[in-house]
């Protein structure tokens, strides 16, 4: 049940917090960029102008998650350091620095098509392997900034809003680069360079550094929130690896449904679509807050989400195929958007807000990341080599990712089973 203090839905915030919408536009304007480059790649080096195999892409990907990772869980460290070098360097700076080294790096790609070196590979592995960090750094400063100074309701609601927003950016990111994918790949990652410059006034108009956190009424946070962030802490990962799993799969779902290319990027959208209005309907609806339900249902979803997008190009064919699949990836988007969201909001609340705390909260986003395609390219090796015949890739790779999945819920099911047997046991006596 929810904690009594919680039940209070006065907003509990702290003077010094940033205005919330100069956080809400920088999120925004950085979401399209970094849509692209670490959701998105994908699309583009898989095009005719840079014409990715299979294994270079997965290869691509477990680079992109590892890279990340480092980028995230050295945030606070590295802030750290770097305060101890220069004592007056703030947050602000940092994120300042943050946009134009960022901005510098989409240039790589153009900037090598302009020398002549069309079709060239090596720009985007550097793109990707100087860029990712810096997204792993800039999502737990940005989510500090977000929840700083903010608890209880107050910090529920606007979560919810810079979730819609993120999320709403990613989606607008898939569709304005669906058109451009095939004849413009390195144009568009270079378009996402002046984004970043764009959100530089915005992060000045924001306070040196976050807010500090401040406790909800009456006690720091409800015991069972703990609890819950574990259990979301198992499934978020998880999420992740199911979802760029499922990434690399639906271009050739697509193909096989005979879905056009300039129509693949678009579709493949439709699960953002639904993670968005999942993040509107929690931030409008605090009724989840302390509940094992949530849980259950998020891990629900994107498993029958997947399993869904999986089968749906088996069983059916044309537009019955293509409306269920759709409709599996409603699900998918949906399950998505519960579980990332009470990771998010138990990390904040449990880990007061700071650096640290969201910097493990996108770590455990980039093992995700990692898993999925490092799976994808095993598998695919192996067919390289000849160990596997090439029609048993795609079955394998989803059958390994299901098993994970299934078997991480398995834990999450335990987990609340024990803690229901354990309030039974407590009550009784």
């Amino acid at each position: 049940m929810p904690h009594p203090a919680n039940a209070n839905p006065a907003p509990v915030s702290r003077a010094g917090a940033s205005p919330f919408g100069a956080v809400l536009a920088l999120t925004f304007i950085n979401s399209l960029g970094t849509g692209v480059v670490t959701n998105g790649i994908f699309f583009l080096t898989a095009s005719p102008s840079y014409g990715f195999s299979r294994s270079r892409n997965y290869a691509l990907g477990v680079v992109l998650g590892i890279t990340y990772i480092l980028g995230a869980l050295g945030a606070g460290p590295a802030l750290s350091a770097l305060r101890r070098r220069f004592p007056n360097l703030s947050s602000r700076r940092v994120l300042v620095g943050l946009m134009i080294s960022m901005a510098a790096l989409c240039v790589i790609p153009w900037a090598a098509q302009t020398a002549n070196h069309l079709g060239a590979q090596w720009p985007i592995w550097l793109l990707v392997v100087l860029y990712s960090p810096l997204t792993g750094v800039l999502w737990p400063l940005v989510e500090s900034y977000v929840s700083g100074g903010k608890s209880g309701p107050h910090l529920r609601s606007q979560m919810g809003i810079w979730n819609v927003v993120w999320s709403g950016a990613v989606v607008l990111s898939y569709w304005g680069m669906s058109p451009l994918v095939e004849s413009h790949a390195a144009a568009t990652i270079f378009g996402l360079g002046g984004l970043h410059l764009l959100a530089i006034p915005f992060i000045l108009a924001c306070g040196k550094e976050p807010a500090p956190h401040i406790e909800e009424h009456h006690e720091p946070h409800p015991p069972v929130y703990t609890k819950l962030l574990v259990t979301f802490r198992l499934l978020l990962p998880m999420s992740y690896v199911v979802s760029s799993t499922l990434g690399p799969y639906l271009p050739g779902a697509m193909e096989s449904l005979g879905v056009p290319v300039d129509w693949r990027a678009f579709l493949a959208a439709a699960w953002l679509v639904p993670r968005v209005f999942t993040f509107f309907t929690l931030q409008r609806w605090h009724g989840w807050h302390g509940r094992w339900s949530m849980a259950v249902v998020g891990g629900g979803l994107l498993l029958l989400g997947f399993a869904v997008c999986v089968v749906s190009p088996v069983i059916l064919a044309g537009t019955p195929a293509v409306a269920l699949l759709l409709c599996g990836l409603f699900m998918f988007g949906t399950g998505m958007a519960t579980i990332y969201m009470g990771a998010l909001y138990y990390a904040m609340e449990v880990g007061k807000a700071e650096v640290d705390a969201a910097g493990m909260h996108e770590a455990l986003i980039g093992f995700g990341y990692t898993v999925g395609p490092a799976v994808g390219l095993v598998v695919s090796a192996a067919v390289d080599y000849g160990t596997l015949k090439a029609r048993t890739f795609e079955p394998t790779v989803l059958g390994a990712v299901s098993v994970m999945a299934v078997g991480v819920t398995a834990m999450v099911l335990k987990r609340i089973h024990s803690h229901a047997t354990g309030t039974e046991a407590s009550a009784k006596q």
